[in-house]
């Protein structure tokens, strides 16, 4: 998403860089509303869709989580319950640390 928003910034002569904030509607009123609408709400989508299309695949709901920079953004927009740890990664590295301290 930050990619996103820096292309459609960087590459374009007349576009602003953007706060990642949920806009109040989904069609934007203005450019700056309707950038972030168009970026966050895609993503939501896309995240929304990529897990209809894993579900399909396996038969069965799956146990979703989000972690990382802007999933405190995307997950609560999603349709899907997905539960939210922004921590997940550390979490995994202090598991690692403690399992090779035994060996």
């Amino acid at each position: 998403m930050g990619i996103e928003a820096e292309a459609l910034s960087s590459k374009t002569s007349q576009l602003p860089n953007i706060a990642f904030e949920t806009p109040k509607k989904v069609i934007g009123t203005n450019t700056v509303d309707s950038m972030k609408s168009g970026l966050i709400y895609q993503n939501a989508a896309l995240v929304d869709g990529m897990i209809d299309r894993i579900e399909e695949e396996y038969g069965e709901s799956c146990v979703l989580t989000a972690t990382g920079r802007f999933a405190s953004i995307i997950a609560p927009l999603c349709r899907h319950k997905i539960i939210l740890d922004t921590d997940m990664m550390l979490k995994g590295l202090i598991e690692v640390y403690y399992k090779n301290q035994s060996v």
